[in-house]
């Protein structure tokens, strides 16, 4: 019987992060960024705050979301789903070595969005 310690290392073939190892990253950098970008419109297009100092000197607030900067919004947010969604398959037909890992913060880009996105559907 062969023990551990009389077995060859196995040889790494590979010779750090290729391509496709870099597309995914920057996949997922891009959708971050699209996300982010897409919290600062939504700050702009929600409706204003109504508090209680505006009711009592009666001040005349937007009640409703801006259409057009929505608009603007739900295409960052289809454009960061799918960036993180391809970044998700990428990273997925690359995990074949233990070493490999899933990136969490891709999953979280993807709920994110697609929680962000069906909130605007559904208030808007």
């Amino acid at each position: 019987m062969i023990s551990d310690q009389d077995k060859p290392e196995k040889f790494e073939r590979r010779q750090g992060p290729d391509l496709l190892c870099r597309g995914f990253s920057w996949l997922a950098i891009l959708g971050w960024l699209l996300f982010i970008a897409g919290l600062v419109l939504a700050h702009y297009a929600s409706p204003d705050l109504e508090t209680g100092l505006v009711r009592y000197w009666d001040i005349n607030i937007r009640a409703d979301w801006q259409p057009q900067l929505t608009q603007y919004l739900r295409y960052l947010l289809w454009a960061a789903i799918l960036s993180s969604s391809l970044s998700l398959l990428l990273n997925k037909m690359r995990l074949r070595r233990r070493g490999d890992h899933l990136h969490f913060n891709i999953i979280i880009l993807l709920l994110s969005s697609i929680g962000l996105l069906l909130y605007l559907y559904w208030q808007v």
